[in-house]
């Protein structure tokens, strides 16, 4: 059996959600993962996320499927306004897609790294 590339462990004593990304996932992957996330038993708005892209490869990802992802998560994907959004990107050169995605959600504080380890600090402030 394949290893997922998306998975997702919420921490909910601690109050947060690590949610890694590898390899190069389709809009499809990422919406059913998504899906998953949310239904978890312990999903909350409220959780902060850490969404770890460190070890994912974005190069195939259009435009479209880029808009597609942001209209899904606005409508599907709660986030509660004072929930702390931490995205790794994979690279500094690949931080851009982030930074528009964080512009598009009008919930949640964003932060863009490209370390997990300054994620997981950021979180735990």
């Amino acid at each position: 059996m394949d290893e997922p590339v998306i998975e997702h462990s919420i921490i909910a004593a601690k109050g947060y959600a690590y949610i890694v990304i590898k390899q190069s996932p389709d809009l499809a992957t990422f919406i059913h993962a998504s899906r998953l996330f949310v239904t978890d038993p312990d999903y909350s708005a409220e959780l902060n996320r850490i969404c770890d892209f460190s070890q994912a490869d974005l190069g195939h990802i259009t435009e479209q499927d880029f808009e597609a992802y942001v209209k899904f998560a606005l409508e599907e994907v709660s986030l509660a306004p004072g929930a702390k959004v931490a995205l790794v990107a994979p690279s500094e050169e690949k931080a851009g897609i982030f930074k528009r995605f964080a512009n598009m959600v009008d919930n949640g504080v964003f932060r863009i790294f490209t370390q997990p380890e300054d994620a997981v600090a950021w979180i735990h402030e």
